[in-house]
């Protein structure tokens, strides 16, 4: 906000830039690490080293999400998320559990996955704000779409919002430039 009370001509400037990484090469990566972790790591933990190397991705946006705002909701929530499921990859290594570790590791599976699209959601709502009310890049993110395909589609608008702030830059500063 400018000392008038109305937003600022050019707020980009006071917010960390988003992740400037093309979705495709994000789904590249995201493919290699499966291919490796398939290849490379032994079947029993397969699901512990891909979930550890699927949620860095969700933590690192998380945190640049904790950059632009403090009261963001979805930082905690992808914690609480990425811990739950840690807990259920791990438990579910084990081999021959008992009928009540069974079912523990069914809940939390659960779980995960509850709170994955709650963390996949809240992060689209923190995006939204962000970009509707502080930097005015009106962003609307949908859901289908969110749910579908949740990091790649927004690192798909993260990029394209990545190279507006550098034509922004760039640009004439007495002019918004708002393409």
């Amino acid at each position: 906000m400018s000392a008038t009370g109305s937003p600022a001509l050019y707020p980009a400037r006071d917010y960390p830039p988003p992740p400037r990484v093309h979705w495709l090469v994000l789904l590249c990566a995201f493919t290699l690490i499966k291919i490796l972790v398939g290849t490379y790591t032994p079947p029993r933990y397969h699901e512990l080293v891909d979930s550890i190397a699927g949620d860095a991705w969700a933590f690192y946006l998380c945190l640049w999400i904790r950059s632009l705002d403090s009261d963001a909701r979805s930082p905690f929530w992808c914690d609480v998320y990425v811990i739950v499921e840690l807990a259920y990859a791990a438990l579910d290594m084990r081999q021959n559990p008992s009928r009540t570790l069974d079912q523990a590791i069914a809940f939390l599976g659960l779980s995960s996955a509850v709170l994955g699209i709650v963390t996949i959601f809240l992060i689209r709502s923190d995006l939204e704000r962000h970009y509707n009310e502080r930097e005015l890049y009106g962003l609307h993110l949908s859901g289908v779409m969110t749910f579908l395909f949740s990091f790649l589609y927004f690192q798909y608008h993260l990029y394209d919002i990545a190279k507006w702030r550098e034509k922004e830059r760039w640009a004439n500063p007495n002019r918004p430039t708002f393409s």
